[in-house]
């Protein structure tokens, strides 16, 4: 039987599992993985190893720092190449891996993240008195017991702002050290623009030059990612047995709705065929997707998703200003 027979007779929450899960590539994850591979050793054919590639003269490992808005895409990237990558394996106490993810809460203060990847690592001694440094003393010292190799630290934007109680250029340290550390490990750090922002406030930029940089886009009309993202759409709704019809353009009025940004668009694309499949449609309507955008998005006079020709809401929304 075939993939596509099969999820014709599965039921709906399967069929709701099976979108939740499936991943949709627009050609950035390529782009991504052939930043990550820089940070690495390779072997006699050329591949990629789990050990971080040392500067000959410094001894030290090297990071990358991935950049993009809000709803860009940045974790759910991080989280498949995670799974994705043959070389790199998630840490946890149960299953001990080389690599280490770790998402940073808004509040959370440098300590904290230490404290984080202490409490991860299965270090249960943790001295609430215990002073910034020393945490991260200890942390450095755990990734070489327990044989993580590689950090990943998403959204670490939250802990380089500035405000009573924090200290942005210790923070900026504690990020270098894990470079400089031994056995070293090599850090992928994720966050918005500010984040590059604020490392590059190190008055020295010993710590910004230690970093490559990977800079995620929006998906823009006529380019591949549109191409790949109208391809992830036409195909996902056709194994959930939804027919779109092309001269709706229903992949144009998502990506106008939420700006290009990656992981807005696949959201809401998702939103939709979601509750196409709840309520057993077999023709996906532009009422029934501008039904779930308000949904999320309130009450609003004109939507990219107006039963007209795309062509003259496209005109209409320009007029009014909208995503100025």
């Amino acid at each position: 039987m075939t993939q596509e027979a099969e999820l014709q007779n599965m039921t709906i929450p399967q069929k709701l599992n099976w979108l939740q899960d499936r991943y949709w590539r627009f050609g950035q994850d390529e782009a991504f993985e052939d930043h990550l591979r820089d940070l690495y050793d390779v072997d006699d054919n050329g591949l990629m190893t789990a050990n971080p590639r040392r500067d000959p003269l410094t001894d030290e490992t090297a990071g990358l720092m991935v950049l993009g808005g809000t709803g860009n895409g940045k974790s759910a990237m991080l989280k498949r190449a995670l799974r994705a990558n043959p070389v790199l394996t998630e840490f946890s106490v149960e299953n001990p891996g080389n690599t280490l993810f770790i998402t940073v809460p808004p509040e959370a203060t440098i300590k904290k993240v230490a404290e984080i990847i202490l409490e991860k690592t299965g270090y249960t001694k943790i001295d609430r008195k215990l002073r910034a440094a020393d945490a991260w003393e200890i942390a450095r010292h755990r990734f070489g017991l327990v044989g993580i190799k590689t950090l990943m630290i998403d959204e670490c934007h939250h802990i380089l702002r500035a405000g009573p109680g924090r200290d942005v250029l210790a923070a900026i340290q504690s990020l270098k050290h894990i470079m400089q550390s031994k056995p070293g490990v090599a850090l992928v750090i994720a966050g918005v623009p500010s984040l590059q922002q604020a490392i590059m406030s190190e008055p020295s930029g010993e710590t910004y030059r230690r970093f490559g940089e990977y800079h995620l886009s929006r998906i823009r009309e006529g380019t591949r990612s549109a191409e790949l993202f109208a391809v992830n759409f036409a195909k996902s709704a056709n194994q959930l047995g939804i027919h779109v019809t092309e001269k709706d353009a229903f992949v144009e009025r998502v990506l106008f709705a939420q700006g290009g940004e990656v992981g807005l668009c696949v959201a809401l694309a998702k939103d939709i065929l979601r509750d196409a499949v709840i309520r057993k449609l077999d023709v996906l309507s532009l009422e029934h997707a501008e039904r779930v955008y308000l949904k999320k998005n309130g009450d609003r006079s004109v939507t990219p998703f107006a039963s007209r020709a795309w062509s003259k809401v496209l005109e209409d929304l320009q007029s009014i200003g909208w995503g100025r």
